[in-house]
């Protein structure tokens, strides 16, 4: 299930303030020629870019807009949400507690999370810190699962246990944001903190990164800060919501200027120090841009690398490979409105920063890669052509994409529509709202800013196939007594669809209607049960036992108060009286027939 995206046409790109060093005139003049361009090839509003080289800053620079309504320009001091290039901040963090001797990288995380706990057991109990910071875990993205979610941090760490893995422990490489919010979250409770004031204190206050924030209310209240756009399908650039994804933050909130960046930049270059000052130490550098994982095949080409084929690793918050022979590290970020990129060639001492406020969009990488060209004295490749060349490829391919699953025609639903509405969960995900309007049903997800409406497919599945969306099928399943009770969705791209049980809906019933229910039940023919009216409320006795309030949950089924585990399932016959009750307990199910008052 995609997240609905929208966007204005974009008609000017104006340079903004810029800080220029020791970059010879020429180079400046083909990289201020190369942005814009870009600018007019992607309709991205604005880019922040920073450049450092030999120990030097020598280019901070703005181009476009950081708002397209009042036209105001990027300038080197503007804020945009970096996404996931904040891992490596997080990656540092864990580092900088591993320099001191208070956390082990190679312990598992158990040791300092008790509470944690993953899908598999064999899992949970050898699942290592450093396995939190190389995508190792055998877990696949689960992105629904927060994306949106008013959960808190603590939360998202408790439904862990329900999201399936798609691969192996430690068998591949699989990118996976909620393992990095662990690992931040694990800095803070280490350090009887957050992972907010570590960063804040150890990293951001050395760097000189002031404006530097994690949450989306800073940004808002911001003077200098980027709004987020996205593009529609129909080639629209509109202005969208900024997202709070405060609970992820160890794997993407943080929120910072092309020029504090240079910063960052620099400290990584120089072996952590920066202004005289060791901020980190120089072997957690390395230990944090050493290969540990091999990353498959895609995510070469997704990166645009020009490393000759070489397989790409995957460090401790980094991407590793190289530039025509150099070795490069790097690492991109997207969330919603923002593409970041963040680069380096340690051993040409280059470093390289581009922040957008597009969603999604490639230029982050095509100018970073423009850019180590023309400082090398490479060949420059012809980056820009070649990544519209594949935009074109990839949007005849989704045109000419076939339908997976063969429509049976002259199918209708096995309920009228209305049956069909109610809230569905999963434990490791949040819900899924199925509303009924005219003709239609509607699927809200906490992640979408609206409903997505929902056609009828054939029998009991129904579809959505706005391109803005992307298709997306809903399977309904009925139970022994016809109700719909379960909802079958794709929220994990790389597991099969998954099954949301129907959330119960209780009734309110008036005492008159709770009369029914009352009398005395002999549960296997033996035991003696009664059920009793006080006031408004049924309440259940057993011989020896004090006696239990029921609660309805949905139906004819109420839970025993007090009593986890415990429920008594009603059974009425045609004329609507009850004649059964089922006691459902943890050790078994229990049935027993109402006896006649006489």
């Amino acid at each position: 299930m995609r997240i609905r995206q929208a966007f204005i046409l974009l008609l000017a790109f104006i340079a903004g303030h810029s800080v220029w060093g020791q970059l010879p005139e020429q180079q400046a003049q083909q990289i201020d020629a190369f942005a814009n361009q870009l600018l007019e090839d992607w309709t991205v509003p604005g880019i922040g870019l920073g450049i450092v080289h030999n120990n030097k800053v020598v280019c901070v620079k703005g181009y476009g807009q950081r708002n397209l309504e009042s036209k105001a320009p990027v300038t080197p001091n503007t804020l945009f949400a970096i996404g996931s290039s904040s891992k490596a901040f997080t990656a540092i963090s864990v580092l900088q507690q591993a320099e001191e001797g208070v956390v082990d990288l190679d312990a598992p995380v158990l040791d300092y999370l008790p509470e944690f706990r993953m899908y598999d057991d064999y899992v949970t109990q050898h699942l290592s810190v450093r396995d939190l910071l190389c995508h190792r875990s055998g877990l696949p993205r689960h992105d629904l699962s927060w994306y949106g979610s008013a959960a808190s941090r603590a939360e998202l760490l408790e439904r862990l246990q329900y999201l399936e893995p798609s691969a192996g422990f430690r068998e591949t490489f699989q990118y996976q944001n909620l393992m990095f919010m662990t690992a931040g979250y694990l800095v803070g409770q280490v350090a009887n903190s957050t992972w907010e004031q570590e960063v804040q204190q150890r990293l951001f206050k050395p760097l000189g990164m002031e404006r530097a924030n994690f949450d989306i209310d800073q940004m808002e209240k911001a003077e200098d800060a980027a709004l987020p756009y996205q593009k529609t399908a129909a080639g629209e650039i509109l202005k969208m919501p900024y997202r709070n994804i405060n609970a992820i933050g160890p794997a993407g909130s943080i929120n910072a200027s092309p020029k504090e960046m240079t910063a960052w930049l620099l400290a990584l270059l120089n072996g952590g120090s920066y202004m005289g000052e060791q901020v980190f130490a120089g072997s957690s550098v390395q230990e944090a841009m050493t290969p540990v994982m091999t990353v498959p095949g895609g995510w070469s080409t997704a990166l645009q690398y020009d490393n000759g084929g070489a397989p790409v690793s995957y460090g401790l918050g980094w991407f590793i490979s190289n530039h025509k022979g150099r070795k490069l590290v790097t690492h991109g970020g997207n969330i919603d409105g923002f593409s970041a990129e963040v680069a380096l060639l340690p051993g040409d001492s280059i470093g390289i920063v581009v922040l957008t406020n597009l969603n999604g969009n490639p230029v982050p990488g095509i100018l970073r890669n423009y850019v180590l060209d023309l400082l090398t004295g490479s060949d420059i490749r012809d980056w820009n052509g070649e990544a519209l060349k594949m935009r074109e490829k990839q949007e005849e391919a989704s045109l000419a994409e076939a339908e997976d699953v063969v429509r049976q025609e002259g199918t209708s639903p096995s309920h009228d529509l209305e049956a069909y509405t109610g809230t569905f969960m999963h434990p490791g995900y949040d819900e899924i709202i199925i509303t009924h309007k005219g003709d239609s049903l509607f699927a809200k997800l906490v992640a979408a800013p609206e409903p997505m409406p929902l056609g009828h497919y054939h029998y009991d599945v129904f579809y959505n196939d706005d391109p803005d969306w992307g298709e997306t099928k809903v399977q309904f399943l009925t139970n022994f007594e016809g109700n719909v009770d379960q909802l079958k969705v794709q929220l994990e791209p790389s597991l099969p669809a998954m099954t949301l049980d129907r959330k119960p809906e209780p009734i309110a019933f008036t005492a008159e209607e709770l009369k029914v229910y009352t009398g005395t039940y002999l549960i296997m023919g033996v035991q003696p049960v009664t059920v009793e009216l006080d006031g408004e409320t049924l309440k259940m006795e057993v011989p020896g036992q004090p006696a239990y309030t029921l609660v309805n949950e949905q139906g004819q089924r109420f839970t025993l108060k007090g009593l986890e585990g415990y429920t008594a399932l009603f059974q009425q016959n045609a004329e609507g009286e009850v004649y059964k009750v089922t006691l459902i307990q943890p050790n078994g199910q229990f049935s027993g027939e109402k006896q006649n008052e006489d």
